[in-house]
């Protein structure tokens, strides 16, 4: 299996991408989990210009990665749902990618074209934050999804 996790963000490396990649390590022994961010001085103009420009780009730039399995967009006014109901989305796809949006969130034409939306809860977080919490709770789905004690 292999899920990719695409977000609007700069790379960079701080304490919050080394618990990323923890969260990746551990998920090795059951699938290939990748962290793509995107972020360039378009998107820096285009946030500029507000929240319809920025968007627009967001979509733009994860186009390439619609055709990568099983697509879920994070936001925050979806359906947040049991861990064992997030393990569920993943349980039957040879490849997933979960889609992070930038500073304004993504628009309502491309959260039509994923195959599911959804919450990790309606608090307010940094797109830093909800990367770990989505790597974490990537490797929970991944233990539960192979009965593996680490959920209990």
């Amino acid at each position: 299996m292999k899920i990719n996790v695409v977000a609007i963000a700069k790379p960079e490396r701080d304490c919050y991408s080394e618990l990323c990649d923890h969260f990746i390590k551990m998920s090795k022994r059951y699938a290939v989990v990748t962290e793509n961010d995107l972020f360039n001085a378009k998107v820096t103009r285009a946030q500029e210009s507000g929240k319809d420009p920025a968007r627009k780009l967001y979509a733009e730039l994860f186009s390439p990665w619609m055709e990568r399995g099983y697509t879920i967009a994070l936001d925050p006014s979806a359906k947040e749902m049991p861990s064992e109901e997030f393990a569920g989305l993943i349980a039957d796809k040879s490849e997933a990618t979960f889609f992070i949006g930038g500073a304004y969130g993504h628009g309502r034409e491309f959260l039509q074209k994923c195959d599911k939306v959804v919450s990790l809860s309606k608090l307010t977080m940094s797109h830093k934050i909800a990367k770990v919490v989505l790597f974490e709770q990537i490797y929970r789905a991944l233990t539960i999804n192979h009965n593996h004690p680490y959920h209990k």
